[in-house]
């Protein structure tokens, strides 16, 4: 199935404009579209990450949906430092945009939920989610700093007491392509993120009682896909996560790489073209029904 990809632009509740990319199968012989799929990106991930599975998607019958958050990547038009948005503001404004864009196309079918480590953190917080037919998420659990993987466990206390405040203060942003760690992000987002990652409830135990409350009352069927190569995440902290929500239909399916035929899959590997004929059918698009 041949496809297209335009470039779109969203505006958020509050004039913002975002940028995004619309993806759509070339409907060869009418045949329907089977189900429209917004991907929200892992924390500094631009939706350029995203294309390959896009592409992909499309060709499997799906229209779907890229963006890049305010001060992200194309959503950037003014010097990092001048933004004051944090993540509750992306999920309620830039995610809610991204999902209404969705509702208001002509398709009529199947609107599927695909998040991407922090983009399968906080979609309770989006308008209008209960709409879709079921959110999936890779690798997103809480980034409960005592619960990391090992690894990341043992640098956790040095970035978040002394690397991570000393150059957002410095640079007035967090640079974090400088330094090697996350991305560049806006101030409000890394020191949000930072006392979110020291709480043992993540963003439900340092928020307002409204973000913990729709937390608990979301109901929409869940899957979520994690790996147990996951150099950044325990299993621990996908089962925390997975508490938070209030969901009745939810499924947390934990993969070792050698059950897909792999060696190596991590936090951010799903999503690489390399796994176009293994991973993606066998583990997405059961999901996509």
């Amino acid at each position: 199935m041949s496809k297209t990809m335009q470039a779109i632009t969203l505006t958020t509740k509050n004039n913002i404009n975002i940028q995004g990319y619309w993806f759509t199968p070339k409907e060869v012989g009418k045949k329907p579209i089977k189900g429209k799929v917004v991907i929200a990106s892992a924390m500094g991930v631009a939706q350029a990450y995203y294309q390959p599975i896009a592409h992909w998607l499309t060709e499997q019958g799906y229209s779907v949906l890229t963006f890049d958050c305010s001060g992200m990547a194309q959503s950037k038009d003014k010097h990092l430092k001048e933004y004051q948005n944090n993540i509750i503001d992306w999920a309620t404004q830039d995610y809610s945009a991204a999902l209404q864009f969705m509702l208001n196309t002509d398709s009529a079918s199947p609107i599927y939920w695909l998040g991407h480590s922090l983009g399968g953190q906080v979609f309770p917080l989006v308008d209008n989610i209960e709409q879709v037919s079921k959110v999936i998420t890779v690798s997103s659990g809480t980034g409960y700093w005592k619960h990391n993987a090992p690894a990341l466990r043992r640098k956790a206390p040095f970035f978040w007491y002394f690397i991570m405040p000393i150059a957002t203060s410095l640079f007035g942003y967090f640079p974090g392509k400088k330094i090697g760690m996350v991305g560049d992000l806006p101030k409000q987002v890394i020191y949000q993120w930072r006392r979110w990652c020291l709480h043992p409830e993540y963003c439900v135990g340092v928020e307002s009682e409204s973000v913990k409350t729709k937390f608990q009352q979301i109901n929409v069927p869940l899957v979520s896909i994690s790996f147990t190569d996951d150099e950044m995440l325990s299993l621990t902290n996908m089962h925390d996560l997975h508490a938070l929500f209030g969901i009745e239909n939810k499924e947390l399916k934990n993969v070792h790489p050698s059950d897909v035929g792999e060696k190596r899959i991590g936090h951010l590997g799903f999503f690489r073209e390399k796994f176009k004929d293994n991973l993606w059918p066998r583990l997405l698009l059961n999901e996509l029904q």
